[in-house]
Order: C-alpha cells, then sequence, then structure tokens
C-alpha cells in the first residue's frame, strides 16, 4: 500500500509539471562508495539513478532509484537495499562550467538477505541529503563529485517519521561520482543567440550623430543556445553608411530560451544623407556572446528604415539647429570670403556683428539667394502641423539660389555661426526670425541700438531679430520687420513663441553636415563686397546710431557724446568733443582722444595724450596698455 501511493504521487507530480512547463530534463549515474555507521557493517557499494525535470534553471524534481550491496563481517552472502523516491534540488552554474548542486529525497526502500534457507525481507522509508560539485564539458554533460547522508529506517508507520517515534535500521555518509546528461525540450532551431527587430520610427539622417547615444530600434535577442550565454553584446554595420561597429553595454546574461530588448545605437557615417528617398539600410547585425566560457558570434542580416534626408517634423523646434551647419565647406568658404573683406573696413568701436551679420546678409543677395515659397509643403502650413516637411540643408539653398523663409534662416545663420557670431531663431506664423548675437552686456544695448524695447536681452548678452519674410527687401527692411515682430512677441498673451539659442540647441541635436557640390554659389567681387558693408554701416547709423547721439546729447556730457561719436564713425566729432571733455580736466576723455589718433594712425599724437594721462595717474592702465600698443605698431 505504501508503495502504491508513492507511485502515484510520483506520476501525478511528474505528469503536472511536464504538462505545465517546456523544460530541460536530466539523467544522472551516481556510482559511489556507502559508509554504514553500525557494528559489523563495512563499506559498500551504492549506485543511483535520478531523472529530473529542471525548473526555473535552478530547482530540479524526479524519481531516483537506487540499489546498496552490503556485505557485513562473517556474512557469507551479502544483505541488498532497493530504494525509490521522489528527489528535490537546487542547483547553480558558478562561472559557466562549475556546477554546484544541493538536494535530498525520500522514498521507500525494499530489504532482502538470504540466510542459508530462509529468505528475510522488509520495507520502509528511507531518506537521504546530498550536495555536488562538478565541471560541465558541454550543456548536455556534467561530471561531479558528490557526498551525502542516507537513513534507512524502522518505523511504525508513514506518521511515525514525523512524530520522531521512528528508529535508523542504518545509516551514514556516501561519496562518489555523476554524470549527468541534460535532455531539453527547449530547443531552437537556430541553436545560436538570434534577434528579431522593432523599429517604431523612421531613422531621420538629420540626427544621424544622435543615434550614437539614442536607439534606432529595439532588438529582442533570443538565446537559441543549448545554455544560458553570458557578456552579450551588439553591433550594427552597413557598410559606407555607418562609421564603426558600436557596441551595446554587455548583458551580464540570458538564460536558455528566453528573450531581452536590447537598444540599437548607431555610428552613422554622413553617407546616410545620401538618402534622397524613403528607403531601407541593410546591414549585419553582430551578436557576440560567452557559451560555458567559449566565445561566440552570430552575424545576422537586418534592415532598417530610413526617411529622406530632407525630411523633418516639427514639434521639438530646438531639433531644427541641427540643420544649421557651420562646418559645411562650401558655406564655410563662402563666409569667410565675405568676413574677410569686410573684416578689412571695420569701424572701430561700432558694434561688430552688426556689420559683419549686414554684410553677410547683403553678399547672400547679391549672389542670387531669393525667396521661393515651397509649394509642396509650404513653411507657413507645416510648421504648425505633423506630417513631414521638407527642409533644405544650407548647401541646397545655395545651390538652388533660393527656399523658404526657414530654408533662408537656416542658411543665413549658418554663415554667421563660420565667423563666429552666435545665433537663434524663433518660428513665428507668417516668418522666420533669425536673432543675432550683438555680443553685448545688457546694460550696453542702448549705447548702439535706437530701442531696446525690440531686442531681445538674455542675462549674457543681446540679439537683435532679422525677418526672413523680408529677406528680398534687404538687411535694413528685414531687421526693421524683426524688430517688429520681437515687440509683438513680447506683448502677446495668448501666443507662446520658442526662442532657441543654437549654440544650446546644439549640444542636444548636434549639425548634419550636408556636403559634396564644390562651390555652388557665385560670390560677389571685393569691390562689391566693400560697396555693401559700407551701404550697411550706413544705413546703420541713419536707423540707430544718429538716434543713440541725439539720445546722448541731451545728457550733456561730451564725453559720453564722443563715445557715442566714435560709435558712429564719426571720430572728427568724437575728436572735438573729447577735446572739451579733457580741457576740462578728464582724464578718460584723455585716453579716449589718444584712442582715436590711434585708429586715425597719428600715432604722434596719441602718444602725446598718453603721456599727458600718465603724468597725472602714472599708474593708469588704459594709457600704459595705449604705450604698449603704439611701441607695437612702430616696432612692426
Amino acid at each position: 500500500m505504501k508503495k502504491q501511493l508513492l507511485s502515484v504521487f510520483l506520476i501525478s507530480t511528474l505528469v503536472g509539471a511536464g504538462s505545465l512547463f517546456a523544460l530541460d530534463f536530466s539523467v544522472r549515474i551516481n556510482p559511489g562508495v556507502a559508509i554504514p555507521l553500525k557494528e559489523y557493517y563495512k563499506p559498500a557499494v551504492n549506485v543511483t539513478a535520478q531523472a529530473d525535470i529542471q525548473l526555473f534553471d535552478w530547482v530540479t524534481v524526479g524519481p531516483e532509484g537506487s540499489f546498496m550491496l552490503e556485505t557485513p563481517e562473517n556474512a557469507s552472502t551479502p544483505l541488498t537495499f532497493l530504494y525509490g523516491g521522489l528527489g528535490l534540488g537546487v542547483y547553480h552554474n558558478i562561472f559557466s562550467r562549475l556546477y554546484f548542486g544541493v538536494g535530498g529525497a525520500a522514498g521507500v526502500y525494499n530489504f532482502s538477505f538470504q540466510d542459508e534457507n530462509d529468505k528475510v525481507k522488509a520495507s520502509d522509508f528511507y531518506w537521504r541529503g546530498y550536495g555536488e560539485f562538478g565541471f560541465r564539458f558541454n550543456p548536455s554533460v556534467t561530471l561531479s563529485l558528490n557526498g551525502g547522508y542516507t537513513s534507512f529506517l524502522k518505523s511504525n508507520g508513514f506518521g511515525s517519521i514525523f512524530t520522531g517515534e521512528s528508529k535508523s535500521m542504518v545509516s551514514g555518509p556516501q561519496v562518489g561520482v555523476s554524470l549527468k546528461v541534460t535532455l531539453s525540450s527547449k530547443k531552437s532551431a537556430k541553436n545560436a543567440c538570434y534577434a528579431t527587430i522593432q523599429q517604431d520610427s523612421e531613422i531621420f539622417p538629420l540626427y544621424m550623430q544622435l543615434y550614437k547615444n539614442n536607439p534606432v530600434a529595439s532588438i529582442i535577442l533570443t538565446n537559441g543556445e543549448s545554455a544560458e550565454i553570458k557578456n552579450v553584446t551588439i553591433s550594427f554595420t552597413a557598410g559606407k553608411y555607418t562609421s564603426s561597429a558600436l557596441k551595446s553595454e554587455p548583458i551580464p546574461m540570458i538564460k536558455k530560451m528566453k528573450s531581452i530588448p536590447v537598444d540599437l545605437l548607431v555610428d552613422f557615417s554622413s553617407d546616410l544623407l545620401s538618402f534622397a528617398e524613403n528607403g531601407m539600410i541593410s546591414g549585419n547585425l553582430v551578436i557576440e556572446y560567452e557559451l560555458l566560457g567559449k566565445k561566440k558570434t552570430a552575424t545576422q542580416g537586418i534592415a532598417l528604415s530610413v526617411s529622406n534626408r530632407n525630411s523633418y517634423i516639427w514639434g521639438n523646434t530646438e531639433s531644427l539647429a541641427a540643420y544649421i551647419s557651420p562646418d559645411t565647406p562650401e558655406v564655410l568658404e563662402y563666409a569667410k570670403y565675405v568676413a574677410g573683406i569686410a573684416r578689412n573696413h571695420l569701424y572701430s568701436g561700432m558694434n561688430r556683428n552688426v556689420q559683419f551679420a549686414g554684410t553677410m546678409f547683403e553678399a547672400l543677395r547679391t549672389s542670387g539667394i531669393v525667396y521661393s515659397g515651397d509649394k509642396t509643403t509650404p513653411y507657413s502650413t507645416f510648421h504648425f502641423g505633423e506630417e513631414p516637411d521638407y527642409i533644405q540643408y544650407p548647401l541646397q539653398t545655395m545651390d538652388f539660389s533660393s527656399g523658404d523663409y526657414d530654408e533662408l534662416g537656416i542658411l543665413y545663420a549658418s554663415c554667421l555661426e563660420s565667423v563666429g557670431i552666435g545665433t537663434a531663431f524663433i518660428p513665428v506664423e507668417d516668418d522666420f526670425l533669425v536673432l543675432v548675437d550683438a555680443s553685448l552686456k545688457p546694460s550696453s544695448a542702448g549705447n548702439h541700438f535706437e530701442s531696446t524695447d525690440n531686442l531681445v536681452i538674455t542675462d549674457e548678452t543681446v540679439y537683435f531679430a532679422l525677418s526672413m519674410a523680408s529677406f528680398d527687401s534687404g538687411f535694413t527692411a528685414s531687421r526693421k520687420k524683426g524688430a517688429e515682430e520681437i515687440v509683438r512677441i513680447l506683448q502677446s498673451e495668448d501666443a507662446v513663441y520658442e526662442f532657441v539659442e543654437t549654440h544650446y540647441a546644439w549640444n542636444n541635436y548636434p549639425p548634419a553636415i550636408y556636403t559634396g557640390y564644390g562651390d555652388v554659389l557665385q560670390r560677389p567681387t571685393q569691390s562689391k563686397v566693400e560697396e555693401l558693408f559700407q551701404n550697411v554701416v550706413s544705413e546703420y547709423v541713419n536707423s540707430d546710431l544718429n538716434a543713440v547721439i541725439k539720445r546722448v546729447q541731451k545728457s550733456g556730457d561730451p564725453n559720453k557724446l564722443g563715445m557715442a561719436y566714435v560709435r558712429a564713425g564719426k571720430y572728427d566729432q568724437a575728436k572735438a568733443e573729447f577735446t572739451k571733455a579733457a580741457s576740462g580736466g578728464s582724464v578718460s576723455a584723455m585716453n579716449n582722444l589718444g584712442n582715436v589718433y590711434m585708429l586715425e594712425k597719428e600715432y604722434s599724437l596719441a602718444e602725446k595724450q598718453y603721456n599727458q594721462v600718465l603724468a597725472i595717474e602714472p599708474e593708469n592702465k588704459t594709457a600704459l596698455k595705449g604705450i604698449e600698443n603704439l611701441r607695437s605698431i612702430l616696432e612692426d
């Protein structure tokens, strides 16, 4: 009856477990030696066979069967112990190849002994505990050393085991070896680690540099090997479209037939910008991992969906900064050419960035750049929508000699950034504003502009705005319209406008350099650039600096008025005002007068002024610096 009950229990347990899981099965043969701790008993041969189901990759459960052959002292025939039951254990694979396990089992045994003509039989319960440590030759074969303790009980029924009334007939330790063979119902036809790809959105070439830190897709790795794998990495290469094989962070372990998602990061090359249409990139996904300490590599072809290079979806306006690319060779060469001519004619004291920005603006117009509304994806409609917009790179606008408001602004900002002038931008309903960093302290804005109400003033600098809707009307008209838009924005209570500073935006959205055309825009001649420069300066003086002069005249301070004249390039008037102030004993006016003489290359007069200051204040830093500059010029 005892054996029948145990058999029913074992069968129901195994069937239930097998129906719930697709698991690994193992068979073990454990030959060894038992050392009964009883008088007259000697070490005996012991063999145990186990058939286990492996649960959760760390638990084993299954039946076992054993026999022990013992020949006591002075006995002519051996005693035979046949026993079997249900075992339960836990195990762990250390460093892939090392195996460690502990467990126990309980069941019934049958004892038989032939004494001359009489055959003695008995049966009862047994239990045993064991531990083992071994080496996995491969995922299927493990050889271990094991040791444990077995006790054959003499009981008064099953309940006496738990009440402590049972006694040990014989018990003692066992030692031996174990050969374990693992068979799996969890099999993969690929017999390797393999991947499936989940790409939620297309790759935008504009953001190619971002994909080194932001995933292009999620890769679902499945371990199809016959054991757990460790230190798993993935990388992707696609010929000319990638610069390097960028590896993912290692995954410590993936259990057999388990899956885990991994972010796919890609180091794209500038060739990604050759995608003129939506398409696919085919490449190789390389999966590297360790199986039982041995390095393995699986290569799998995958395809990634790529949008065309000009595709842009509005929403995060900061990302538009990726189009502003000052290092595009064609843009850089053009901008340096124009700025180089302007630099030779700059008015000292007058805001340098206004002079450069105005000359660059007019040079682009003279080279043939004009506004041309995009009829397919017009800026005024698409920058409010969610549909993909088509936006030109600076080089394309140069090549086509035209662009929509945003494209003109991107080209213009790229040219300014190429020569070290900071920019920002604000998209508005029917316009695109490019803001130019005047490189002024906020407190100095009123010394260079008619009004500060139409400027964007931050904690660090001052920006003036240019309207791309008025691009064809020239720099002065564009600046006037831009100023009106800034006033409207600052006074608006309903709408929210995004002010994006290009340099800050580049921290998140680096420039995409689209190049390869060569010189695509006709440069104006040097004499033409010089003419444009003088026109810009004249218009700036008339629109802003004359108003500043009038404002300062009301203060009655000749030194301040002289500085206003210097900023307007009116050096004769400036000298007259500084002379007035100097005659009243103003050391500052004396230095300023010396500075004007330096601008006019009247070096002897400049030296005289600096020496007058030093006679009054021997440690005056401005005068000492003036003398130092003067000597440097004369020595050259």
